[in-house]
């Protein structure tokens, strides 16, 4: 059974579809070249039951549709059909750890395209899978680009994690085994990180194993940034910057994680992005609580 929730007055993305479109030049997140992953492509046949000749137009009409009422580059440059989730040091485990019937989160899990891969790649029951994300509107492309409305079990969320207090996500505390944080962390300020950290961990079980795996945009040396939009500011971290955040995180919820990152070169369209820092790399890190 699947539900949505909307965030209603729980707050607001730290820049809207609108503010990003009165600041930025959003075509240059809409190649005309639409090429399909082979991964994704293999899903969407598989997984999804599209004929190999049905793939490519059916991408191109949703990231066109889509692509106008939300001009982010994750739709526009079809990172929706990029798996990061299965590219994560992690991922094995996280396979293995499913099929023993734990839990699962995507936090900002956009189309839920790394959800559909988890069930792709083995695991049992998306009915204790969770993915949440602010746009609500999401959660139905998902639906429409998969083909499984009718089939997929998972829960999902509209929830803006910056918010102090989020009631769509109460019934979760404590419950959950494995999150991931993909893409997530560096889409805001240093307090707001600590804000939604402090609800992933809320969300996690309090036993020993429990584990927050992430990826996102780091710098060499840490500090603040210009965000997407119009007078926003991001934080990025290093390996050293992001083990203290844990350590913080984990004083203000009287908790303890082992921290393990891994530092890997950013690809050129994240280097080609006006607001990448000239020491802009990936940060790939995964928490376990202690």
């Amino acid at each position: 059974m699947t539900t949505t929730t909307r965030p209603g007055e729980e707050g607001r993305i730290q820049v809207t579809s609108e503010e990003v479109q009165k600041t930025v030049d959003t075509s240059k997140w809409f190649p005309e070249d639409v090429k399909i992953p082979l991964q994704a492509r293999t899903l969407l046949e598989q997984y999804s039951g599209f004929a190999p000749d049905e793939v490519l137009p059916h991408v191109a009409d949703l990231r066109a549709r889509a692509f106008q009422a939300w001009p982010y580059p994750c739709i526009g440059q079809l990172r929706f059909l990029q798996f990061t989730t299965a590219t994560h040091p992690s991922y094995p485990d996280i396979i293995s750890r499913l099929k023993s019937g734990q839990t699962f989160v995507d936090a900002g899990c956009c189309l839920g395209q790394d959800l559909r891969k988890l069930l792709f790649d083995g695991a049992p029951s998306s009915a204790s899978m969770y993915g949440m994300d602010i746009e609500p509107a999401f959660f139905d492309l998902g639906y429409e680009l998969f083909r499984d409305r009718e089939n997929m079990q998972a829960t999902f969320l509209a929830t803006d994690l910056t918010k102090a207090s989020i009631p769509s996500i109460e019934s979760l505390k404590k419950s959950i085994d494995i999150i991931s944080a993909q893409s997530l962390f560096h889409l805001f300020t240093l307090d707001d990180q600590k804000t939604v950290a402090k609800h992933l961990v809320v969300l996690t079980k309090a036993n020993p194993g429990s584990v927050i795996a992430g990826r996102q945009v780091g710098t060499r040396k840490a500090g603040v940034h210009k965000g997407m939009g119009e007078n926003t500011a991001v934080f990025a971290h290093n390996v050293d910057s992001l083990a203290q955040f844990w350590d913080d995180v984990g004083a203000a919820t009287n908790t303890k994680w082992e921290v393990v990152s891994q530092v890997e070169e950013a690809p050129e369209r994240v280097r080609k992005q006006v607001w990448a820092p000239e020491d802009v790399m990936i940060l790939t890190f995964t928490a376990t609580r202690q």
